[in-house]
């Protein structure tokens, strides 16, 4: 199948050796992201009204916060809190009616209303993450591509074939994408192949990071680590997908 660009990054990306070769594409998507947040994305009104209104997750959060650019960081944060206000805002009157509600054993109604509507909001403003957002948009395009890629190309389905398979995570993606992206025929047989190829694979880390503990036992002080040696890692990759290792001990 003649390359095209929008199937470049899937392509190149199973040319490495890695547990999760869309957890890769991740992980070089969110940076890219993180990286527009707090550059070329301020001077971008589209963006900055899409921020504004929903913000980041913690964990973006910290990763922005992580960054150089303080003074980018703060804009945001500046006007996604004045976004923040105006929605609590919209109970204010609620809540200053809750000061004259009587005490009463049948009595809770308006507490109760306004507890509820005020969760609501707190979730709608805790849930959305810009950067989410975009990852999760991206990443199933991705899955997309990778499906079509395995159905009419046969040197890429070789590549997915001697692949290492993927993460759970991103397992469910591809078995979710499947009904949207696959003929039925087609769908039974990239199922069937890849529940396979997960189980040989997760057998494969299981086997690895059950020798990891093998070798804290005394009596195994001989053995060859052979591949366990990063298996609590790659184990956790496999089940979870990626996760940030800054905070491994030195």
């Amino acid at each position: 199948m003649k390359e095209q660009i929008y199937t470049i990054p899937v392509n190149e990306v199973y040319d490495t050796d890695c547990e999760c070769p869309l957890c890769e594409l991740e992980k070089k998507l969110e940076k890219e992201t993180l990286d527009y947040a707090l550059g070329a994305a301020m001077m971008e009104p589209e963006f900055r009204m899409e921020s504004n209104e929903k913000g980041f997750c913690n964990h973006h959060y910290s990763m922005l916060f992580g960054m150089s650019n303080k003074l980018a960081l703060s804009l945001v944060l500046d006007t996604h809190l004045e976004e923040i206000l105006k929605k609590l805002d919209t109970l204010k009157k609620s809540a200053s009616a809750l000061k004259n509600q009587k005490g009463g054993l049948f009595k809770k109604t308006g507490s109760a209303n306004f507890s509820k509507a005020l969760s609501e909001k707190l979730d709608g403003i805790s849930d959305d993450c810009v950067v989410c957002d975009k990852i999760n948009h991206t990443m199933e395009r991705y899955a997309d591509v990778l499906l079509y890629m395995w159905a009419n190309d046969e040197k890429f389905k070789e590549k997915f074939n001697k692949s290492k398979g993927v993460c759970l995570k991103h397992m469910k993606l591809l078995v979710d994408t499947v009904p949207k992206s696959l003929k039925d025929s087609q769908a039974a047989q990239f199922l069937a192949c890849l529940f396979e190829k997960q189980e040989t694979e997760l057998s494969r880390i299981q086997q690895d990071i059950h020798k990891f503990t093998l070798k804290f036992d005394y009596r195994n002080k001989d053995m060859e680590w052979g591949t366990a040696q990063d298996a609590p890692i790659r184990t956790i990759d496999k089940i979870s997908g990626f996760i940030n290792n800054d905070y491994e001990e030195k």
